[in-house]
């Protein structure tokens, strides 16, 4: 949708309007796009939304101030070996007036339950043996992850931010369930979240199997990064 939004008016299929439309207004209901403000009526006035911009007007005031897109990546293999542990640890922080990334945290995980990384593991995910080891802990990345989020301000009572995941996976399984293991605490901001998916199949009325692909498809959007890469993707 956030592609969707910067797509040039001329690029955009005439016969996928109505379902834009729709698309949007959906989401604008179910408070994923409250008001992004003057930028966002300019974008969808000049893809010829029309009629739709009075009722934009009537939706509350943006939710969130910041949107913090999260993709973990794990160890994995065929058949799935257990525990599963986190070996890259994204999050990009996209303002939710401008859309534009301000910031941007990365760091590789060292995984201590199964150090090697498997052939398949890295086929899929693009993730080398080199670039785990000697990495920090979990324990470790999720320190620096809340020092960073307090250097950009996301700890302000008055700051409003949540995580944006494509599935529940990373934070109802992944993160939940290696803390567990390890006998670390989950930090209140990794408890709630929003699932794309769920978005979008309240908007276009269609559950997105393949995750992304299907949404890119589904918005005839290209998909852009590498798939299972969490930076990346």
């Amino acid at each position: 949708m956030i592609a969707l939004l910067h797509t040039g008016a001329a690029k955009f299929p005439q016969n996928l309007l109505p379902r834009a439309r729709q698309a949007v207004c959906s989401l604008l209901r179910a408070g994923v796009l409250k008001g992004y403000s003057s930028i966002v009526s300019r974008k969808l006035a000049s893809h010829g939304f029309g009629a739709s911009m009075a009722a934009m007007s009537s939706f509350p005031p943006q939710r969130y101030h910041y949107f913090l897109v999260l993709d973990f990546e794990a160890t994995c293999d065929k058949p799935q070996i257990h525990p599963q542990e986190i070996i890259e640890f994204p999050i990009l922080k996209l303002n939710g007036r401008t859309m534009e990334i301000e910031s941007t945290f990365h760091m590789y995980v060292q995984p201590v339950v199964h150090p090697q990384l498997t052939p398949f593991c890295t086929e899929l995910t693009g993730i080398i043996q080199g670039m785990v080891d000697g990495q920090p802990s979990l324990q470790q990345v999720l320190e620096r992850v809340d020092e960073w989020m307090a250097k950009e301000g996301l700890l302000d009572p008055s700051v409003k931010s949540i995580f944006v995941t494509c599935g529940d996976w990373d934070l109802k399984v992944m993160l939940p369930g290696q803390c567990q293991y390890l006998g670390l605490p989950v930090a209140d901001y990794f408890k709630q979240w929003i699932n794309l998916k769920k978005a979008y199949s309240f908007a276009m009325g269609s559950w997105p199997k393949n995750g992304l692909l299907d949404m890119n498809k589904g918005l005839n959007l290209q998909h852009i990064g590498r798939p299972h890469s969490g930076i990346g993707e």
